[in-house]
């Protein structure tokens, strides 16, 4: 997910990475964009330290849409939730009333960014979607898994978002008890039947031009996802 947000130059010359996951230096000094990359990781356990890291936050958009270009990243957005979730929880309201800061702070962030033109990435991790099964004869309630699944992180990010991309790899999940392989050398072997590892995406959302969706893209990138959105207007 963050290589394919740093691979973005072909869509906007400059990229904002706000990194709240994994360092990600290594892959920034890949970008091949034009307008540089300006790059701040962030991280809080505290409210005073959470705080401040919104202001950084802040300075940063602000230079994104002074330059009125670029492709902005929140790598790990589920983590940027908890970190403004830190910063904004208000303690003295209860239930939904105490969220009414950290809603307002993401609503206000999001939109300054839409209205300035600049592209806005949200990577996430996933969670599994589960429905209520509720049992006629005896009207209990259990948990379902249905086998889909959504991003995690702040629940009103739904109304901001106008596409979406979940990325998947044709990595086998676990291992098999007993691998087969092919000796290569004394202490190494090959193994038999492994599939090559592929990285792709399938476009899940596209609200403007939903013809797209479902579409599936190998080694996604910013501009694999633009070209392939145009592909299905112009077969429309």
């Amino acid at each position: 997910k963050t290589q394919c947000c740093a691979n973005t130059w072909a869509g906007s010359p400059t990229l904002f990475f706000c990194n709240f996951d994994r360092d990600a230096s290594h892959l920034i000094t890949k970008y091949q964009g034009s307008g540089g990359v300006f790059y701040e990781d962030f991280g809080a356990l505290t409210k005073q330290q959470a705080e401040s890291c919104l202001d950084r936050l802040t300075g940063m958009k602000n230079v994104a849409m002074s330059k009125g270009e670029g492709v902005f990243v929140l790598d790990n957005f589920s983590a940027c939730y908890d970190l403004v979730t830190l910063a904004k929880y208000d303690d003295r309201k209860n239930g939904a009333l105490a969220y009414g800061p950290i809603n307002s702070w993401l609503r206000d962030f999001m939109l300054g960014l839409e209205r300035a033109g600049i592209w806005c990435l949200l990577t996430a991790p996933s969670k599994e979607i589960w429905r209520s099964i509720v049992n006629p004869n005896t009207g209990n309630r259990t948990g379902q898994a249905t086998g889909l699944f959504d991003p995690e992180g702040w629940k009103h990010a739904d109304y901001h978002i106008v596409g979406e991309v979940w990325l998947f790899t044709t990595r086998p999940a676990g291992a098999q008890s007993e691998p087969k392989g092919t000796k290569i050398s004394e202490d190494m072997e090959m193994p038999e039947g492994y599939p090559p590892l592929e990285f792709k995406g399938q476009i899940t959302l596209s609200k403007k031009y939903s013809a797209a969706e479902g579409m599936i893209l190998k080694s996604p990138t910013l501009a694999k996802v633009l070209v392939g959105i145009l592909a299905q207007l112009v077969r429309l």
